[in-house]
């Protein structure tokens, strides 16, 4: 029993880590993380989020509690600070993952990095990734081409897949034409191809 509730009381100091590890594994991250590796970064978002509310509190003069290790019995519901501490620090935790997902989807880092000349390499993603979320390539409005049917598919792009087994597209206020000049027109069009036969083109320029 004693070990039941010393796992749940861990569990409640680790909330805040394990609320952005599973944003993090949910919108930022291609892959889902292993158990370990899902663990490693709750405990690492965890530490980052304390730290934070930690220097919020020293700005405000306030004094932040710690978990008394001394208590073979960890029992942290015993002072309110602390409970006060871990309610504050899982909407901390939440606004530290949008933040988070911002930068690892606008790729924050690496445009830094660029724009010091510290590398031209865009990253581990492939220019897929690069053309769709950067908005200086003129992503919002594309042609996919259809060689073999002599088809092209025009529109503004409402979403896009972020998997490496197909290339998916969402088009919205979309075109249908071929060589002939003949247009449907289509509110939402979903194309899905092999990631090795797509032809994407950018006719417009971003300002």
């Amino acid at each position: 029993m004693k070990i039941d509730i010393l796992l749940f009381q861990l569990a409640i100091v680790f909330l805040p880590g394990l609320i952005w590890a599973q944003l993090d594994a949910s919108y930022a991250m291609k892959e889902k993380p292993g158990p370990a590796e899902f663990l490693i970064r709750a405990f690492m978002f965890g530490l980052v989020t304390y730290v934070g509310v930690y220097c919020g509190y020293a700005m405000a003069g306030c004094s932040f509690s710690l978990l008394e290790t001394g208590d073979p019995k960890l029992n942290i519901f015993l002072s309110k600070e602390f409970i006060d501490e871990i309610s504050i620090s899982v909407p901390v935790a939440f606004v530290l993952a949008v933040i988070w997902i911002y930068a690892a989807t606008y790729k924050w880092l690496t445009r830094f990095l660029h724009k010091i000349r510290a590398t031209r390499k865009y990253g581990d993603e492939d220019v897929w990734d690069l053309a769709f979320n950067s908005p200086e390539m003129g992503s919002e409005y594309v042609h996919v081409r259809d060689f073999d049917k002599n088809i092209t598919y025009a529109g503004w792009v409402s979403a896009f897949s972020d998997t490496g087994k197909l290339r998916e597209i969402l088009l919205s206020d979309a075109l249908i034409y071929d060589d002939s000049g003949e247009e449907t027109k289509i509110r939402l069009l979903y194309i899905a191809r092999d990631k090795t036969d797509i032809h994407i083109e950018f006719p417009h320029a971003s300002p």
